[in-house]
Order: C-alpha cells, then structure tokens, then sequence
C-alpha cells in the first residue's frame, strides 16, 4: 500500500449528498459511545489500524510517525530543508493549525476506509445497519476544557480498562471483551526499522513496548503505565485550561490569527500570551505525565488520545475561524523550521503543507486550500453553518455556545450578582489595615525566617550576566542524572509558607504582602454577615493571568513551568496532579549541544537556541481565586484583597521532562509575571465581554527567583 502522492480528500460524503449541503459531524468522545453501532465500528476500526503493518507508509505506525520520529520521509515526500529538523510538524508556527487539519483528515480517511470494510462483514441481519452507521463515520474529539457530565475529566473509554466490549462481525452478536484500542498503542515490532527511535535524556522509548501515560519510572524499561494520575492531572488542571480556552476565543486581543494561533512571544506579549499552541501543549504534559509519550511531541502521536486531542484542537480552530471570518491571514517567519520548510522562511498562507498532497495528487495542500473542515467532508457540532440563514446568526451561536461550554467562570460572578453564599466583590480593606498588615508582614518575616529561607534570586550579573549553554546543560545532567535529590529550594522545604523574606529589601514596604498571621486573624474574624454582603452594583470582575516567557530550547530538552497556589507538596511527582496545581506551560525544548546523546541535529533548533527563541504560556488563577474566597483564604475577589493573597500565595517552579525538579534561578530568561484584565459581567444569558486591557502587578513576582524584572535585567528578554 504505497502513500507516494496520496491524495488526502478526508472521508467522501453520504451519497446521495444531502440538499442543504450538510456534511457529517465530528462529535465529542462521550456522544459517539451513545451511537452504539457507529461506536462499536470505531473501536473495530482503530484496532484493525493498529494492526497494519508497521512499514507501510499508510499504517498507524506510518502516519503517526509523519508528526516525528522515524524521522524519514513519509510518501516519498523528500524534504529540501536537509539541515533542518526531521520531521514535518509545524510547532511555533502559524502553521500549527493548518498543517494539523489535513493531517487530522489523513487518518480518518484511512480509518473510514477500514470501518466500511468492517461494516461490510457483519451477518446479513445486521449488515445494513452497520454500512448506514459507518456511511456517516467522523472520528471523535475529547473536548477537555468542557465540564464532562459524568465527572470525568479524562474520559473513561480512554483510560478507565486495558480492554473494551464490542460485537464483531463472526461474534454472532454478542459482545466479546477485546484490548482497549483507546488505551495504548503496543508496537509490532517496536523499530520496524532499525533507528526509528532512540531514548531522550535516558528515558528508554527505544525499549518501550507499547505507548505510556504517566509512567511508573521514567528510566526502568519495565515502567507502566498509572492511568489514575491521568484522571487526577486533568480534574486538577481542568479550570485553568477551561478559562484559557474562553480567554483566546472571546479577548480581542486574539482575534489576530497570529495571536491566537502559537506561542512565540510577539511584541505585545502583555496582552497576547495565550494560544491555541500553549493550552494544547499543557493538555499533552498532563496527559503523558514524566517522561509519557504524549508529554514528547517525537512519540506522541503513537499514543491513540492523540488523536482525540488534536482533533479538538482543530475543533478549537474551526470555532475560532467562526467568530472570526475575516481574521484568517498569515505571515510570519519560520519558527522551528521543518523537513521541508527552511529554517528563517516566510510562512503565508500559500506555505505547501508537505507532505499532504491535495485532491490533484500533485501539489501540496497550504492552509488556504485547507481554511474550511468542509472542504475534508467534515463539521464540529458547532460549526454547522447551513442551520442559519445569516452569516451573524450562526456567529452568535457559535458565541454563545463558547460561553455555555466554557463559561462556568462567567456564570459564577453572574450568579454572585444575583445574591450568592459568598462575597466575591466586597470592598477594599481600609488603607490603614492594609499598612499595619505590610508593618507586620516585614516584622515578622524578620523575626521568624530561619536565615536559610532568607535569600534572593541569583543576580543576573553574576558570570558577566551570561549562561554559556554547555553550562546549562551540564547543570541539567548533573539534575537529572547526578542529583536525584537537588538542592532546590523546594526539596529543602522552603518556600511552602511564604517567600516573602526572599524580597529585595529595595522594594518598597507597600508591596509587601498581607502577613500569613494577619490573613488568618481576618478570615477567622469574618462573620457571616461580612461573608453574605450584597455584590456592588458593579457589572465586571478582575480576571488574574499568570504569564509567563521563556526560552524554547534554553534546557536542551522539554521542561515545564507549575504554578501553584497556596502550600503545595514538595514530591515532584505529585506536581502534575495535586489540588495546588493551577496550571502547567509545557516548553517542548530540544537538545541541540553537539557532544549531548540526546542532540535533534535539528538546524532550526540550534539557530533558535542561539537567537534566544522565546515562547510564551498563562495560567488563568480566577477560578481557583474563587475558591480560596469561599474557603475563606482570601477576603474577597477585590484586587486590595486579591494582590496582596497572591503575593504571600502565588508560587511556580520548574522541572525537566523526566519530572526532575530544577533551579527556576538557573533558567535564563524565565521570566513569571501576574496580570490582570476586566471583564464585562452580562445580564442573565448574555455573553461576556473582555477588555483587552492589561494591567501588570510587579510586585507579586519581583524580587523572586524567575519573578517580573529579573529576565529582563540580563538574563534574557524584558
């Protein structure tokens, strides 16, 4: 079965094509199970994928590794970047969208095709009933930043058994238990081809088995996989990804598609550090977990939950493209360069998507001729335009959809309005509570910090203000391989109750943060009443956003930011799933140290390394706020309650792929700041407006190891 010039035209439509021009939808994972015949076809389907064999281009094995390893060609599609990285996937790139769609299409062409020839083979009983459901077959999404009805936030078809019940065509019609096609992918042999794989920072993929999700140890060849800490990442991390998602599809700030598209740091970073790029990077670390296949974009499309993600991803993009017909334009200089772009090359939207050759089977698709899903035979339930008779009527749909799925933030200060249990806005503290509380703060940090605790961010001057990569690097073997227990601030315990004897003492006594001891005597002293006091008559709220810059490749490797509020747990394992967790950026660096086993030799790489490419990534803190106010943490939503709470309780840290944790000081140009923007609060079943205003609070991060000013006093970018 030979892929060279394989046209991918995605799944043909029912024929005959219905009057209104309709095309089947792609529906969320939890509504496919309740078509029973089209979800028993679906999981026959994936196996009998799964089980092509591995050499053939148009195999599971083969299309997945079309995103990284093996890096060879794929449909005998020869790159013309040789000196760039090996693989076609474009990330840090405004094609990043695109270029996912017709490889998204691909697979379901495939798919489609096997299920029709499944279909084919049931009894004549049930045969035509089987061919009807396979006629109208899209493959799933999983729409993570949705609140699922049963509570799950990973969905149990995926991760809940090793094994699944169907009906197969010789089982008589009764269901037969079979391997769970959704639970891993078990290479058959693993390196079909000598080389496909190789291990990363001593992590053994080559050696692996069958695909991981959190595996037990990032090193033994023996690891499996801990589904549970799946289930428990995405609950932890679910607020936080619902409100980047409602952010990048209602601020006006991302209605550029550059904007909303990746995450290399623009020129307006304040206000443009969200996208679709960096909530889908995080989905994939709290997925894979340390050292999993989807937490390293080389091996994650091996991982069948790919496919379900990126296939909401695309759904993300199709809803954007709905709100915002007219802002679909590009063009933007290569970021990571790929096997057939080269490196530093202007993408437009006339970039051939390589190696996907459109319907002539002689040209390469290019995100212009893949703009609509239409075009694939496919639509999201959302984006079923030929339901509205005016292109407004079905772009307020689409809006309000977005605030009925992911608006739950919204509804809660729409419901607070209406007279809620808690006080969300209540008044600012008096000036003078608030200067006795600095008073005390400063007192009390320098009368009970141990002098260990009393340290400041390494200064940027240090060694001429310049991190030679080979020293990086070697700071990161020495942690990752040398140290099992560093000597970080977090595994000598610090840092859990308060940072706040870390300041410079140059800054100014007003930004010091309430004290732990006078937060608790307020909250304790709140009556309720004080909790129960009527909302004022405001028709906004403050939503909090942590950004956060940093270098790509910085690290020689993937590494991830946490961020947390209030105490959190040292153990670095548990920094992906524990109730403090608020939110993860997830950087997919890349060694590019020419005497490091692990080197990509990826040309782009190392000239991104070398001109300091910087990406960016948020973590949303409104919700979790929300719930400190009604545990009684912080007073009230007013940023004189909430600035002070967050610069005694906002805390981030840093640990590379395998989970190891490392010096945040020691990543150059890491720079963690907190804004904030105002949010129109609608009358009962409006929709929210965003200001696009952004406001910047240095003093919540300053002074810190990583915090606001630091990056830009040298280390790296302002």
């Amino acid at each position: 079965m030979a892929a060279i010039n394989f046209p991918v035209i995605g799944s043909p439509k029912p024929s005959p094509s219905p009057a209104d021009g309709s095309v089947p939808v792609r529906l969320e994972i939890r509504q496919l199970q309740k078509n029973a015949k089209q979800w028993n076809l679906y999981l026959l389907g994936l196996e009998a994928f799964k089980n092509l064999d591995e050499t053939k281009d148009l195999s599971y094995y083969g299309i997945a590794g079309i995103h990284g390893r093996p890096y060879r060609p794929w449909g005998g599609v020869k790159g013309s970047n040789i000196g760039g990285w090996q693989g076609y996937c474009t990330h840090t790139s405004i094609l990043f969208g695109p270029w996912h769609r017709p490889y998204l299409a691909l697979f379901e062409q495939v798919l489609y095709g096997i299920i029709q020839d499944i279909a084919a083979k049931f009894p004549a009983a049930t045969k035509a009933q089987y061919q009807a459901a396979a006629a109208t077959f899209r493959m799933p999404y999983w729409d993570w930043a949705a609140a699922p009805a049963d509570g799950d936030y990973f969905p149990n078809a995926v991760g809940a058994s090793p094994t699944a019940t169907v009906i197969t065509p010789t089982s008589n019609g009764q269901q037969v238990q079979v391997a769970n096609p959704l639970y891993s992918y078990k290479f058959h042999p693993l390196n079909p081809v000598a080389g496909d794989f190789v291990p990363l920072q001593g992590t053994p993929y080559h050696r692996w088995p069958s695909t991981l999700r959190y595996p037990t140890s990032a090193r033994s060849v023996s690891a499996t996989s801990d589904e549970q800490e799946v289930f428990q990442a995405m609950a932890s991390q679910f607020a936080g990804l619902q409100q980047n998602v409602n952010l990048i599809l209602n601020d006006p700030n991302y209605t550029a598609f550059d904007a909303f598209s990746n995450h290399e740091l623009r020129d307006d970073g304040l206000n443009t550090s969200a996208s679709l790029e960096d909530v889908h990077n995080s989905v994939h670390v709290a997925v894979g977990g340390n050292g999993g296949h989807m937490s390293m974009l080389d091996y994650s499309s091996f991982d069948p939950v790919f496919w379900l993600h990126h296939t909401n991803v695309d759904r993300l993009f199709a809803i954007w493209q709905a709100i915002n017909p007219n802002s679909y334009t590009m063009n933007e200089r290569s970021g990571d360069g790929t096997f057939v772009i080269k490196a530093n090359s202007i993408e437009t939207a006339t970039t051939p998507l390589a190696p996907f050759a459109d319907a002539s089977g002689t040209k390469y698709w290019t995100s212009l001729g893949a703009r609509k899903t239409e075009t694939f035979n496919y639509v999201y339930p959302e984006t079923q335009r030929w339901n509205f008779a005016t292109a407004s009527e079905y772009r307020d749909s689409v809006l309000d959809t977005v605030q009925q799925l992911y608006g739950d933030l919204t509804a809660q200060f729409i419901n607070s309005r209406a007279g809620g249990a808690v006080n969300l806005m209540a008044a600012p503290a008096p000036a003078a509570d608030i200067t006795a509380a600095n008073q005390e703060s400063s007192t009390a940090n320098a009368a009970n910090k141990p002098a260990a605790d009393v340290s400041s961010a390494k200064s940027p001057e240090k060694d001429g203000g310049v991190h030679p990569l080979q020293k990086i690097l070697a700071k990161v073997k020495d942690v990752t391989h040398h140290n099992p227990k560093p000597d970080t601030e977090t595994a000598r315990g610090l840092d859990l109750d308060s940072e706040i004897g870390k300041r410079k003492p140059s800054l100014p006594l007003c930004l010091l943060a309430l004290s732990a001891t006078k937060l608790e005597r307020d909250t304790t002293n709140l009556s309720t009443a004080d909790a129960t006091l009527s909302t004022p008559q405001t028709a906004s709220y403050t939503q909090y956003i942590v950004n956060v810059q940093t270098p790509k490749h910085i690290l020689g490797q993937s590494y991830r930011i946490h961020v947390f509020l209030g105490e959190f747990l040292p153990a670095t394992r548990t920094w992906n799933t524990q109730d403090a967790l608020v939110g993860t950026i997830a950087v997919f660096g890349k060694s590019t140290a020419p005497d490091d086993a692990s080197e990509t030799g990826c040309g782009k790489c190392k000239t991104d390394a070398e001109r300091g490419c910087i990406v960016t990534g948020t973590v949303a803190l409104t919700a979790q706020l929300l719930a400190e106010v009604r545990k009684g943490n912080c007073p009230s939503m007013d940023k004189a309650n909430v600035i002070p709470y967050l610069t005694r309780a906002l805390h981030w840290r840093v640990s590379l792929a395998d989970g190891t944790e490392f010096p945040r000081e020691e990543v150059p140009g890491l720079m963690v700041e907190l804004v904030s923007t105002e949010v129109r609060v609608p009358a009962a079943g409006g929709r929210p407006v965003f200001s696009g205003v952004y406001e910047l609070h240095p003093e919540v991060t300053a002074g810190r190891p990583a915090g606001y000013g630091l990056a830009a006093a040298g280390d790296g970018p302002a």
